[in-house]
């Protein structure tokens, strides 16, 4: 008895500090950040990289902030940010979940359709942004939208819808069966039996979906460099690269620039993590066929 307990404490133990290594993997780059923002630049450039500030300075978050000469600050470039990525990574979402019913309700009445669908929205989601560099610019300026806002939002949906369309299949198998004969039976269309039968039982996994690609339009790079490649439509990302300089590297400011980046993501995670959480949860209930 007691060496069973022996046993179960040490895995415990090993357990922990599995998760405690991991934690600070993790946290360890968010704290280089952190205090490096908060260096002058030569104590940044000349000091270890966790060892914290002798003296506080807030220049490379001001500067960074506001802006310095050519550099353009990063007030507005979050404000474009957070103006563009929410109803475009909300919007994806709800029409990728729709899309995903419908491919599932199709699955029964004509398989061959649903099938040839979910591959097309398959190899849509997993096509890297690289290879439709030219059509997207092409597509966008025949469009009248090239180096707009609206064309920055047409590119995200070309590439994250189909995204929110397959991460929003692989939670509908959560939904019974029965629920959706029932709602056939008492006359429900599809519209009804979507948003008042299906939807309140895939609540968790849609906002595990809107998390993560939220996340995912936040970060993106690619798309902002090549359709909105102006200063006044620079968005985040593309505006923080400014302070990677060609020539020389300003190093407090660069660790600064990566805090103000992350501020939105790790609020998010702080604040809605656990409800990312509970959309895997329910994926595991429907790949179990809950």
């Amino acid at each position: 008895m007691n060496s069973r307990y022996v046993i179960k404490a040490i895995k415990y133990a090993l357990l922990q500090l599995v998760v405690a290594i991991f934690i600070i993997m993790w946290l360890a780059p968010l704290y280089a950040m952190l205090i490096g923002g908060f260096k002058t630049n030569m104590a940044a450039a000349s000091t270890p990289i966790f060892m914290p500030p002798s003296q506080i300075s807030t220049e490379a978050y001001y500067f960074d902030w506001f802006g310095f000469g050519t550099l353009i600050g990063l007030e507005y470039p979050m404000m474009r940010q957070l103006l563009i990525t929410v109803p475009v990574a909300l919007t994806s979402v709800i029409l990728g979940s729709m899309g995903a019913y419908y491919f599932y309700v199709e699955m029964e009445r004509r398989p061959w359709v649903s099938n040839f669908g979910f591959s097309i929205i398959s190899l849509a989601a997993f096509l890297p942004a690289q290879t439709l560099t030219i059509p997207i610019i092409k597509l966008t300026s025949s469009l009248g939208i090239y180096q707009t806002y609206w064309g920055l939002a047409f590119a995200y949906f070309v590439f994250y819808l189909p995204m929110s369309a397959l991460l929003m299949s692989m939670f509908l198998p959560v939904v019974p069966k029965y629920l959706l004969e029932s709602a056939r039976l008492d006359g429900a269309r599809d519209w009804a039996t979507f948003w008042h039968v299906v939807f309140p039982i895939v609540l968790p996994g849609f906002l595990s979906t809107l998390i993560f690609v939220f996340l995912m339009v936040w970060q993106d790079f690619f798309i902002p460099l090549i359709i909105a490649t102006k200063p006044s439509l620079y968005m985040l990302p593309v505006a923080a690269r400014q302070y990677v300089g060609g020539y020389a590297i300003l190093y407090n400011r660069s660790f600064a620039a990566g805090v103000i980046t992350s501020a939105i993501p790790l609020v998010i995670f702080a604040f809605l993590g656990r409800y990312f959480i509970r959309g895997l949860a329910a994926l595991g209930g429907g790949a179990k066929g809950v």
